[in-house]
């Protein structure tokens, strides 16, 4: 077992969850970013369910790690297809938010693709050990400090970037 899988009877009582409103938002940014995505929900169930499972589980399935619990929640929100389009992207960045607020980094690669494709075609089909392993090997402990150090540097390099843009003239 890792260090970070360590089970917590009340783990749900001391992490964070996404709400629908919470996943909603994050579907309506990618709507806006990629302007060619369809918005639209077609199943908001489908939300509510995921987010239910992952935080109380069914039955005697209760995801039991941090890690469980966001492969349930990626493997839910692409799977059961709520959005009419965006489910991956809006999986993936759910994903992402949720690690972040519960204090990790979740760094993925271009290996998620197949994994988001795997699980919105034959999410049966998916070996579900090797997608835990996947996120084991992607995450790891960052504090509000680390995050705040990184979005300054980008904040600054963004900024530079959009200054450097708007002269048109070196000499102004």
């Amino acid at each position: 077992m890792h260090a970070l899988d360590e089970v917590n009877p009340r783990m749900s009582d001391a992490l964070w969850y996404p709400a629908v409103d919470d996943v909603l938002a994050i579907h309506e940014n990618i709507v806006a970013e990629y302007p060619k995505t369809e918005p639209g929900v077609r199943a908001r169930g489908a939300i509510d369910f995921a987010i239910e499972y992952v935080e109380s589980g069914t039955f005697d399935d209760v995801p039991n790690t941090i890690h469980r619990r966001a492969v349930h929640l990626l493997r839910l929100l692409v799977a059961n297809h709520p959005f009419v389009d965006g489910n991956k992207r809006t999986a993936l960045n759910t994903v992402v938010v949720f690690y972040f607020f519960n204090g990790y980094r979740f760094s993925y690669d271009g290996e998620i693709e197949d994994i988001l494709k795997r699980f919105a075609s034959d999410e049966a089909e998916v070996e579900r050990q090797e997608v835990l392993e996947y996120f084991r090997n992607h995450v790891e402990r960052m504090t509000l400090e680390d995050a705040v150090d990184e979005w300054r540097d980008d904040l600054l390099a963004y900024g530079v970037e959009r200054l450097s843009e708007e002269r048109s003239d070196p000499n102004d």
